[in-house]
Parts: structure tokens; C-alpha cells; sequence
């Protein structure tokens, strides 16, 4: 199969950092780090290989990452996200099988501008590039591989905005991506999906301590929907992806 995902969970709100007092400076590096309760589901539809089936996982996701914002306004942010300890319920209907592991990690590479306005508004655009790998595994036996592995990588646009309030930032975003991505496991089954349309939404607020240290809390949700088989009728099949997360992350400029 082939995967259309975003992980933006950083984007949205990196302008919300950097408003007049950074457009000030003669270049700012930030590092930020964090963890974010996540919930992820992806769906069969009745013609899939598992038919029509739901997979969830519940866990906490550790998220870190650099960003540069120029004196201009114009950024680069490189990011990356780590599940930290999983399970997943595909399975779950397999007599006598425990939770199975599972796994999701991604690196994205975002540039943007953001615009301060003086009285601390801001709005935002940005794009980049995304990887992605997602891997859930399998009972075998009685089943006949031990792992699936979905990847996938692509381009995303979107804009923000951001608006003092409770003596920090409020910011929201909207980010849509055309990616590709292969679903297979480790006995042989190899399936794509082209290329689609993703959205993600999210929501935040950011509050600084000092001039150097800050605090972000945000909230996200993302959905795509893959048309797997494109070239044979006998694997067609769509699978849908929800993700939803609540984090937290701290943030250190210099």
C-alpha cells in the first residue's frame, strides 16, 4: 500500500514562538522537546486483505527538534517524532494472542515565513517534506508473517495564524499534503497507493517564561483516505487514517 500522512504536530505553532521579538534578531536558533498522548486508527474497507477491520493504538509519542527563524521571518524547522512504547488491537480477535507491538515514527523537514504585525499577531505560511514509517506486528503463528510495515513520504502546504491572549499566544493551522506511501509485510505482500489528499487541523498555546525558555501545549487531528491497487482490480481497496494527539513541549532559543 501507500501512505498519504502529515506529522505536523510542531509546524502549526512554530510561528507562534517568534513574533516581534524575534523578527528583531539577527537569526534564532529554538530547541523544543516534548511528549504527546496519541490516538492513531487505521481502517479497512471490506474488500482489504483483512477485510473490514479497524487497528488502534493508543501511546504517548516523544517529539523533539530544531528550528531556525531568520531576521526576515523566514524559518526552517527539522523535526522528528518517536512513539515511545505501543501496542495495537488488530489482532486482538486471535485466540490466545497478546497485544501485539507497534511502532510510528516520521521526519519532517518544514519551511516557512511568518509575518508579526504589531500588536503581536501573526500569520504564517509553510511547506516541507515528510517521511514516515509505521510498523504493527503480527502473531505467527497462527498467521503467516510477523510484521506490517506502512511508509510513506511526500510534500505538504499550509497556513497559520497566531494572537496574544492569557499573556502568551493562541495559534491555529491547516495543512494539506499529496504523498505516496507502501503497505507490506515480511511474507511477500507488497501493495501501493498513489498519490492523495490529506488534511491535518491544529490548535495551541504557547506562553514564555523568559526571553529563552518557553511552554507549548496543542492539540491536533488528522485524516486521509488511500486508494490501495490502482493497477489490479483484484487489490483494490481504501484505507482510512485518523490521528489525534493532545501535547505538551518545552522550548529553548538561542
Amino acid at each position: 500500500m501507500k501512505t498519504y500522512r502529515i506529522e505536523l504536530w510542531a509546524l502549526p505553532f512554530a510561528f507562534a514562538f517568534f513574533p516581534a521579538t524575534a523578527q528583531a534578531q539577527v537569526g534564532t536558533f529554538r530547541l523544543y522537546a516534548g511528549v504527546a498522548p496519541t490516538t492513531y486508527k487505521i481502517s479497512f474497507d471490506q474488500n482489504g486483505p483483512y477485510g473490514s477491520v479497524t487497528a488502534k493504538s493508543s501511546y504517548t509519542a516523544a517529539n523533539a527538534g530544531l528550528t531556525w527563524i531568520s531576521p526576515k521571518g523566514i524559518y526552517v524547522d527539522l523535526a522528528l517524532q518517536q512513539s515511545l512504547s505501543a501496542t495495537h488491537d488488530l489482532w486482538n480477535s486471535v485466540p490466545n494472542t497478546p497485544p501485539q507491538d507497534f511502532s510510528h515514527d516520521s521526519y519532517t523537514l518544514t519551511g516557512g515565513y511568518s509575518h508579526a504585525f504589531a500588536r503581536g499577531a501573526s500569520i504564517s505560511g509553510f511547506g516541507g517534506y515528510i517521511v514516515s514509517n509505521t510498523q504493527l506486528n503480527a502473531p505467527k503463528p497462527p498467521l503467516l508473517f510477523s510484521k506490517d510495515k506502512f511508509d510513506g513520504q511526500g510534500i505538504f502546504i499550509g497556513v497559520g495564524g497566531g494572537y496574544p491572549a492569557l499573556g502568551g499566544q493562541v495559534s491555529a493551522s491547516l495543512a494539506i499534503a499529496s504523498m505516496k506511501g507502501k503497505w507490506r509485510d515480511d511474507n511477500g505482500f507488497n501493495n501501493t497507493a498513489d498519490y492523495t489528499i490529506g488534511f491535518s487541523l491544529g490548535a495551541g498555546y504557547t506562553y514564555k517564561f523568559s526571553q529563552a525558555w518557553g511552554i507549548t501545549g496543542d492539540i491536533r487531528s488528522q485524516q486521509y483516505k488511500y486508494n490501495f491497487g490502482a493497477y489490479s482490480a483484484l487489490s483494490q481497496y481504501s484505507v482510512k487514517e485518523n490521528i489525534t494527539s493532545l501535547g505538551v513541549k518545552v522550548s529553548y532559543q538561542f
